[in-house]
């Protein structure tokens, strides 16, 4: 008999993995540099906008994880 989930599994592992990886990435970061924008006044960094207080709704359930994010210390080689 033949598992075709497995099958299936491995054809996307083959094919499209590294694509769908590397677009998960790209969201992350956009969504990283939005919530910088927003919540920039809490590093220090005055932003005065107007329109931003319009997407502040949709971006607070990210702030925890992006505080720990932006307060995590980072070293040059971690991404090599």
């Amino acid at each position: 008999m033949v598992d075709w989930k497995k099958i299936k599994e491995f054809i996307f592992g083959a094919t499209v993995y590294d694509m769908v990886r590397t677009l998960e990435e790209y969201i992350r970061s956009y969504n990283r540099l939005t919530a910088l924008a927003l919540f920039a006044d809490m590093l220090g960094y005055p932003v005065c906008n107007y329109y931003r207080l319009r997407l502040l709704p949709h971006y607070v359930p990210f702030l925890d994880s992006w505080k720990r994010f932006m307060l995590r210390e980072t070293d040059i080689t971690d991404k090599l």
